[in-house]
């Protein structure tokens, strides 16, 4: 089974769920994508 991580695009804010690393954003194109699987529980991610 395969586990999701997270990816924020700092080019357009759009935040990515994927099996597998991300290149490049699914929306812009931008290369400007950063894993933000480990601060999934801190602000300003998915905050509760």
């Amino acid at each position: 089974m395969l586990g999701l991580r997270y990816f924020a695009c700092q080019a357009c804010d759009t935040a990515h769920a994927v099996p597998e690393e991300l290149a490049v954003c699914g929306r812009c194109g931008s290369s400007q994508v950063e894993e933000i699987t480990d601060q999934l529980s801190a602000a300003p991610y998915f905050s509760p």
